[in-house]
């Protein structure tokens, strides 16, 4: 799977949609007072800085291959071409 690139435009008008829905709730339905809405914020930032630092650390990981104990042999003959490595075009 290919990894796409970040999209800035996406993430600020994600933020800019945020802030004025935040300030609708605040001063339109009272629904935060400034205050709550500080400490909701703060709240929020925290802990999505924590997420990205644990996805960080995650994605850094390498992943752990369980070692292999197979005593199975392979009796099949190495020296015979196979059609999908060699083929005759």
């Amino acid at each position: 799977m290919t990894r796409h690139p970040f999209r800035w435009e996406n993430l600020i008008f994600g933020v800019v949609f945020l802030a004025i829905v935040a300030n609708w709730a605040v001063w339109k339905q009272d629904l935060l007072t400034p205050r709550e809405l500080s400490i909701t914020a703060s709240a929020a930032l925290i802990v999505l800085g924590v997420v990205g630092i644990a996805a960080t650390l995650w994605r850094a990981r390498p992943a752990s291959v369980p070692p292999t104990t197979d005593t199975t042999t392979d009796t099949t003959d190495e020296g015979a071409p196979r059609e999908e490595a060699d083929p005759q075009s």
